[in-house]
């Protein structure tokens, strides 16, 4: 676990800091050059990227704290200082408002919708890919434990062994990020082949909330008995998190979207 990497003078350079701005750099540029193919100037989706960005990061704050209201009882100023723990960020959250402000922006352009939601969601993918491994390094977001031959321990210190010690545990956020690289080859793939606007986009909702169910059975996080680690406020059965639920609730709205869009381009080709 490398929580801070090096120094730049007496500047500390985090690692999961440094992963969020690789993985910015690397989206952007991905997107811009898709974008480009759609007639939409660079600097457009630049502009565009820097809003998803700061969705994304408020979304992620925003369903954490929603789901763990229990830590801020005694101090609700904590609620804005999410740079003060490891814990203070919940992935799902910033993808789902990342997509409702990028959506918003591109209504308000009058872009082509769906072909440009196609030409930005695998830098979705490859966010997740690239920051995960920060989460690795920073020792967030850690999985349960495991006897299995590719768990891995935490050293003293971190917030994995203040709870398991030094016991192997699954490395939850590399499975993620290994969930992220999968997502995002295939939809490099599918955009190969002819489809209809929506198609990739549509894909990335099943995907990703498929990978996301799955992988909450190897995260010890959400699962965490305690009121001090969590608790479900939307679980409709013991043993769902919340994050499963929305993950079921992309999938479905995965098959929905691309019926509707499927039928919508043959009437429009017609």
């Amino acid at each position: 676990m490398h929580p801070t990497l090096f120094k730049i003078g007496s500047l500390p350079i985090n690692s999961y800091g440094l992963m969020l701005a690789v993985s910015f750099l690397l989206g952007v540029k991905l997107a811009s050059r898709r974008a480009l193919k759609l007639g939409i100037p660079a600097d457009e989706t630049v502009n565009l990227s820097i809003w998803i960005m700061a969705a994304a990061i408020i979304g992620s704050r925003v369903f954490y704290v929603v789901t763990h209201m229990d830590q801020y009882a005694g101090d609700p100023l904590a609620i804005v200082a999410f740079w003060n723990g490891l814990y203070g960020l919940s992935m799902l959250g910033g993808v789902i408002l990342a997509m409702v402000v990028g959506f918003t922006w591109i209504f308000k352009k009058k872009w082509p919708v769906w072909s440009f939601a196609d030409a930005l969601i695998p830098s979705f993918a490859l966010g997740i890919f690239v920051t995960r491994i920060g989460c690795f390094f920073n020792g967030c977001c850690f999985g349960s434990e495991t006897s299995c031959s590719i768990g891995t321990s935490f050293p003293s210190g971190s917030l994995p062994y203040s709870v398991f010690g030094s016991a192997s545990i699954h490395p939850a956020q590399l499975y993620s990020s290994l969930g992220g690289l999968v997502i995002l080859l295939l939809l490099l793939f599918a955009d190969r082949r002819r489809n209809f606007p929506g198609f990739v986009f549509s894909m990335f909702l099943g995907l990703y909330g498929a990978t996301r169910f799955g992988m909450e059975e190897f995260r010890y996080f959400d699962h965490a008995p305690s009121a001090s680690f969590g608790y479900s406020v939307f679980a409709a059965r013991p043993g769902m998190t919340d994050n499963q639920l929305i993950s079921i609730g992309m999938i479905l709205a995965s098959f929905v979207l691309g019926i509707w869009l499927f039928y919508r381009d043959q009437k429009n080709s017609s």
